[in-house]
């Protein structure tokens, strides 16, 4: 038994190292020599997630059974081994497949081992505290490293942690103006402000959780961290962002209503509302001219840009299915394929993702990888929510399971206005590993 236990606590702990690689964007210097030379190999998330599932298939898949027999679980499981299958075949008849085939490949890769680590996330997973601890500390990191370069304006010097080595006279950065008024937006370890948003959205769902504690100090540590949090999350000026934490919250709060009949998690939920309306506040003082060029009021050529790229990539997809509309044009190689609708238009742009990750996986994998992506989607819901209210959870792990599966709707929910949630591996394994968590045994 002793034995066993080692075991899992070596594969947990692997699991947890993913969980907080989640905020970071580094990548090891060079493509190790065991691998083949795609972009996805050197990251370091997908390293600690090849660990994980080497030491789940040495140990003997522990929990695959008992993980199987349940019904909803395992159509989930089902339903997103196929789709990752349905990946790679789709590189035999990829857009740009002939030319550059590594597109397809690493795109396929990613997916493939993001479905294997969720399904030993469903098996084995550690206890959902302590994945949500993890992604706390994700949220304290991403909130310090925000402030830092908001109040810089530049990156701070963190190389070996994915910072990109921008300032304000990079070119190709994220700005909002408003007249003489210039902000450059905070990346945070991501290559966009908008993931950063993503980021801290994942970690104030999870320290949301904290404010249910049974533990005094961690209901007031989360009712401050989720302040500190919010504040962060609104210097990014994610319009995205904002709605998915407010899609999170309300998807969680009806959940959690019969944790609040004890006065002293009342309290803790109120000393959070007062202190995050305390944050918006400020945030409001401060930024109120920026703020009025991020929602549109001043009509700023830069948040008009911003919306007719959507629009456009928008269209391009929809063509895009139009022409193939049962296989797609290949998993990864939708941007290839915007690119060259560009090449009959004026427009002064790149070939991109669209900024919608359900028109994604249709366009790249046609009508068969919609159903398998939203399947998936709906099996794991069914599934989570099922084991939410089943009386065997224990009551402490119920608000971090709860938290999980709030932070896979939120991610669902930004997946209509950007495509980071389908096309990183951070968030790709954000979105199915907290399912998998809240899916998960116990």
């Amino acid at each position: 038994m002793l034995r066993v236990f080692r075991r899992l606590s070596l594969i947990q702990a692997a699991i947890l190292a993913v969980f907080l690689c989640i905020p970071l964007w580094s990548r090891i210097p060079e493509y190790l020599p065991i691998f083949p030379s795609l972009y996805v190999t050197r990251f370091v998330i997908f390293l600690v997630m090849l660990v994980a599932i080497l030491l789940w298939l040495l140990f003997g898949l522990p929990g695959l059974r008992r993980f199987a027999r349940e019904r909803w679980r395992a159509l989930w499981a089902i339903a997103l081994i196929v789709l990752g299958i349905w990946g790679f075949a789709s590189t035999g008849w990829a857009f740009i497949g002939k030319q550059y085939p590594d597109v397809g490949e690493t795109a396929a890769l990613q997916l493939g081992v993001v479905v294997l680590f969720v399904v030993v996330v469903g098996c084995v997973s550690p206890p959902p505290r302590a994945i949500i601890a993890a992604l706390v500390i994700g949220l304290i990191g991403s909130s310090l490293i925000t402030f830092g370069q908001a109040a810089k304006q530049a990156a701070l010097g963190l190389p070996m942690l994915g910072e990109l080595p921008y300032s304000d006279w990079s070119s190709g950065m994220s700005f909002i103006r408003s007249g003489d008024l210039e902000y450059l937006r905070p990346y945070g370890l991501m290559p966009h402000p908008n993931m950063l948003a993503g980021v801290l959205v994942i970690g104030l769902l999870a320290v949301a959780s904290w404010v249910l504690s049974e533990r005094r100090w961690q209901r007031y540590a989360g009712a401050v961290l989720f302040a500190i949090g919010l504040y962060a999350l609104l210097l990014t000026f994610s319009r995205a962002g904002w709605g998915a934490l407010m899609v999170g919250i309300l998807v969680a709060f009806p959940l959690v209503r019969k944790h609040l009949h004890r006065a002293e998690l009342r309290n803790a939920l109120l000393l959070t509302v007062g202190l995050s309306l305390v944050a918006g506040v400020i945030f409001f003082i401060n930024y109120r001219p920026l703020l009025a060029a991020r929602v549109g009021e001043g009509q700023e050529s830069i948040e008009l840009r911003s919306v007719s790229d959507r629009i456009v990539f928008t269209q391009f997809a929809l063509q895009s299915i139009a022409e193939r509309p049962i296989m797609g044009v290949g998993i990864g190689n939708f941007p290839w394929r915007t690119s060259y609708f560009l090449v009959d238009t004026f427009y002064d742009m790149r070939g991109d993702n669209v900024h919608n990750i359900y028109l994604s996986a249709w366009a790249e994998l046609g009508i068969v990888g919609l159903v398998l992506y939203l399947a998936a989607m709906g099996f794991g819901v069914v599934g989570a929510m099922k084991g939410i209210v089943a009386s065997a959870i224990a009551q402490e792990d119920r608000p971090a399971r709860i938290a999980l599966f709030a932070i896979f709707v939120a991610l669902a929910a930004v997946g209509m206005l950007d495509h980071y949630p389908y096309t990183a591996i951070q968030f790709q394994t954000a979105l199915w590993g907290c399912m998998a968590a809240a899916l998960s045994q116990g």
